[in-house]
């Protein structure tokens, strides 16, 4: 990178070039900015006083000029008039939904340009670019250059504002070692800044930036960026990867999708590439609906909600339609009739970013994946990472005190339900929502007991809980336990969940007595008997002799004759 001055650099307007191959685009780029392009693109300062960079790259590489842009000069020359690319490289900019744009018709010196600009208005009349702003040049002599730079003027007043706190994804579509150039949208890099690319997932830091040819230490969006990175294999960097953010992307493969339909023929082929950034990525596609598509992509791409691409079809070399990403975590779709509501549901879809909207679509959804959808994260009922729709979480606690109470009915023996079945009755999507949603659902009797739900006020077992929480060696004896109405297969359900521990016929404790009972041993002398061991823990033998016997088979205590025993080495502290 060469030396120079060193600082950071505003926004400015990035602006693509698109038309067939030798109409003079980069003749027409050199004399506007009066420099070669370099790194694919060229820039200069307008009347206005703006900055605008032109991505100008080779008529083969156009589509990965235009994708991560919003406006287009699109390049017709007047002595070879309208030609086959011309109409691509125009579907492409119609079916990715580009309204931004000139139409400037080059050589002007050569050829009347009035019966070329002519063509050229009526194939773009019904595209996006139908009110494209025409202007007539000349890069020989320079005719009409002057004109040009207000029209970028007047082009740049329509064109929205990059973001410069947007989430960073920077498309590569150049490498040379570990130098990467790409278009930066929105958002800002700085040197030492943290990326991970896509699909990889490997993280990197910047060493360096460069932008419009000088080093810079921040860079804002919009604008072409050339940087070095540490921590990367050169070889394994190559054209249609992305750096992007930290903690703010997904990486996905399946995606649902609106399409713009430009062949008159269908699309009878399934098996197509999706051009989206500087990424061509080979794509399985499934119609859902009429104009909508499941795409299921070889590679994973980090995308987000509202994104534009292409279907291309190199069979027959022809893009077939644009798609506007609507959904990048898709339901499954192997449920009976599933496919049909979904091409319903997203054929009524608007494109936003409105996180209520999509929580509401969902019924609950992670706060990361509404950040990776670029989505905005509203304020509503949250468990832990999941936010809830107001409604769906109502509905939910309702849901949970049924399937409770169904539970109990059917298993009136152990009536308290688990927590994986009770998640798999909701369809929750982590059975670790079972236990704060528990918790929510309180007014309505609904509580967890040993790691399961159950109804009501406390029962029996929790009143034993309970009174061994007070007195923890004080096992309850038979009269107690009938007084409870506790059977002893109700006993042993409990000590099977682990909320109490079984001592011998007809002697339960809780399980953290185990702990307190080796913290009280270690007051008592070297030595010790089952008298001491039975006045220091407050019990009876009948406990005591059974919990010893325990802890010498777990090898907290080892016997030494008929009535000593003591801590084993290393247990005492």
């Amino acid at each position: 990178m060469p030396n120079a001055w060193c600082g950071a650099i505003c926004a400015m307007w990035v602006i693509a070039t698109a038309g067939h191959a030798d109409h003079g685009k980069s003749t027409l780029v050199e004399r506007l900015t009066g420099m070669t392009p370099t790194l694919g693109s060229a820039w200069t300062k307008l009347p206005s006083g703006r900055m605008v960079e032109l991505v100008d790259l080779p008529a083969a590489a156009t589509l990965t000029g235009i994708c991560p842009v919003s406006a287009v000069l699109l390049v017709v020359a007047a002595d070879s008039g309208w030609m086959p690319q011309s109409s691509e490289h125009l579907a492409a900019l119609h079916a990715l939904g580009i309204r931004q744009g000139l139409l400037v018709v080059t050589r002007s010196d050569l050829a009347d340009p009035l019966p070329t600009l002519r063509r050229a208005r009526a194939e773009l009349a019904g595209t996006s670019l139908a009110e494209a702003e025409p202007v007539v040049v000349s890069g020989l002599t320079g005719e009409g250059i002057a004109e040009l730079r207000h029209a970028l003027d007047r082009l740049a007043d329509r064109m929205p504002l990059p973001d410069p706190a947007a989430a960073v994804r920077l498309w590569v579509d150049e490498t040379a070692g570990t130098v990467v150039t790409g278009t930066l949208p929105v958002g800002t890099l700085h040197t030492g800044d943290e990326l991970v690319v896509a699909p990889t997932g490997r993280r990197v830091r910047i060493e360096s930036l460069e932008s419009l040819g000088q080093p810079m230490t921040a860079v804002t969006g919009a604008g072409r960026v050339a940087m070095k990175v540490d921590g990367i294999n050169p070889r394994r960097m190559r054209r249609g990867q992305a750096l992007v953010a930290l903690n703010s992307w997904r990486f996905v493969s399946v995606i649902d999708v609106r399409l713009k339909m430009l062949d008159k023929s269908g699309m009878p082929a399934r098996e197509l590439v999706l051009h989206i950034g500087s990424a061509g990525i080979p794509a399985h596609v499934r119609h859902l609906g009429p104009s909508v598509a499941r795409l299921t992509l070889r590679s994973p791409l980090p995308l987000r909600i509202g994104d534009s691409g292409l279907l291309h079809d190199p069979q027959r070399h022809l893009v077939v339609a644009g798609v506007t990403v609507l959904d990048i975590l898709p339901p499954d779709l192997r449920l009976g009739g599933a496919m049909v509501e979904r091409a319903v549901e997203l054929s009524k879809r608007d494109i936003t970013t409105d996180g209520m909207q999509e929580l509401r679509r969902r019924g609950m959804v992670r706060r990361s994946d509404l950040v990776a959808m670029g989505c905005t994260v509203p304020r509503a009922p949250s468990v832990g990472e999941w936010l809830f729709d107001p409604d769906r979480f109502q509905k939910l606690r309702q849901s949970l005190l049924e399937a409770v109470r169904e539970y109990a009915a059917r298993h009136p023996e152990d009536p308290a339900m688990p927590k994986p079945v009770a998640a798999q009755v909701l369809g929750l999507p982590d059975r670790r929502l079972v236990e704060p949603l528990a918790r929510a659902s309180r007014g309505l009797g609904v509580r967890m007991l040993g790691g399961r739900l159950v109804l009501g006020p406390r029962d029996a077992l929790e009143k034993l809980i309970d009174d061994l929480a007070m007195e923890p060696f004080a096992a309850p004896e038979q009269p107690r336990l009938n007084e409870l109405g506790l059977t002893a297969k109700r006993l042993n359900a409990a000590v099977a969940r682990g909320m109490l521990i079984r001592l011998a016929d007809g002697v339960y404790l809780r399980p953290d007595a185990i702990d307190l009972a080796k913290a009280v041993l270690t007051e008592l002398p070297e030595t010790f008997t089952v008298a001491q061991v039975r006045t220091a823990l407050r019990t009876s033998r009948r406990v005591a002799v059974p919990l010893l016997e325990l802890l010498d088979a777990r090898g907290v205590t080892e016997r030494l004759d008929a009535s000593q025993r003591r801590l084993r080495k290393g247990r005492r502290s």
